[in-house]
């Protein structure tokens, strides 16, 4: 059986999901025999630490501004990569239209040795699934600071007019300090762009999908919503709102029959907020759900009085 949080997606292409530390699971059949390069343009000691259907990712340091940057490299140019290079581009380009302490941030772009390079701030710490993992489920007041920095990161993304499309535990990471960083906009949509920017118009992780997408409805503002309603769930009890599934049509099925199982129903001891906070999100109905994710940011800090702040002044 397929891990819950299975890397299958429904796409008119396939895209990989990278971030500044790991490309996550991948089907090993599907990577190509690529000798790791010593260096790369300006950047050099390359030691890879991830790698994906399209791209490696690689620890480098930064021999003009001396510092540590996570490098993506895509394919070599050839074999009908250049469609995958102008993916890469396209997510640093979303990537640079935000500012804020809880999104990567992209350095720089370029195309050396007949491969797209993407390098980003280099975090040091732990996916929120790896924390899983590692460390057991967490506790609501844990849960709903980091639901507050993601909403906040998202937030911020949406002011921009760009959607990320897959907000889920793996592209969620906490650095060492506790700074909340989303990643991985290699799905994200921009809103104001012409129909042809190479986007996939339906794709993500299917246990985060809301339902509307996996009946083949449009994205929006609530499907992120949505998708970060059920990060909350898995944070505080390590499952999702549907149970394990093994395909995208096993995971349509079981919403269509209504086989889902609310937080309050795994978690009775949460405080009300925090349940009533994720139910809303989750709702069948985007128009049911919250309508931007500032208000459900405001709906979290309920557990601490309604007041908070972003994890990189806490």
């Amino acid at each position: 059986m397929a891990s819950p949080d299975f890397r299958w997606r429904r796409c008119a292409q396939p895209v990989e999901s990278a971030s500044g530390i790991s490309t996550g699971p991948i089907d090993s059949a599907a990577v190509w025999n690529v000798e790791a390069p010593a260096r790369w343009g300006h950047l050099e000691d390359l030691v890879q630490i991830g790698r994906g259907f399209f791209a490696e990712v690689y620890r480098a340091w930064d021999a003009q501004l001396e510092r540590e940057v996570a490098l993506k490299l895509y394919r070599p140019a050839g074999d009908g990569s250049r469609d995958r290079h102008g993916l890469g581009l396209r997510e640093a380009r979303l990537l640079a239209r935000i500012r804020h302490p809880n999104v990567v941030t992209v350095y720089g772009v370029d195309q050396n040795q007949q491969r797209l390079g993407v390098w980003m701030e280099y975090i040091r710490g732990r996916t929120l699934e790896n924390l899983l993992h590692e460390l057991g489920t967490m506790s609501a007041r844990e849960a709903a600071l980091i639901g507050f920095d993601v909403c906040s990161a998202v937030g911020a993304a949406h002011q921009r007019g760009l959607l990320h499309r897959d907000i889920k535990s793996r592209n969620v990471m906490r650095e060492t300090g506790g700074r909340i960083i989303l990643m991985d906009f290699g799905l994200g949509q921009d809103l104001n762009a012409a129909l042809n920017d190479q986007a996939p118009r339906t794709c993500g992780t299917p246990m985060y999908m809301a339902p509307e997408l996996l009946q083949g409805g449009e994205a929006s503002a609530q499907s992120d919503i949505y998708s970060i309603g059920v990060l909350l769930y898995r944070l505080v009890s390590g499952a999702f709102p549907l149970e394990e599934a093994n395909s995208f049509d096993d995971v349509r099925r079981r919403y269509a029959r209504g086989e889902i199982t609310l937080l309050r129903d795994r978690r009775p001891d949460l405080p009300e907020p925090f349940l009533r906070a994720v139910e809303r999100s989750l709702a069948t109905d985007p128009d049911r759900r919250f309508a931007t994710a500032g208000q459900m940011a405001r709906a979290v800090s309920e557990l601490f009085g309604g007041c908070l702040e972003s994890s990189q002044w806490r």
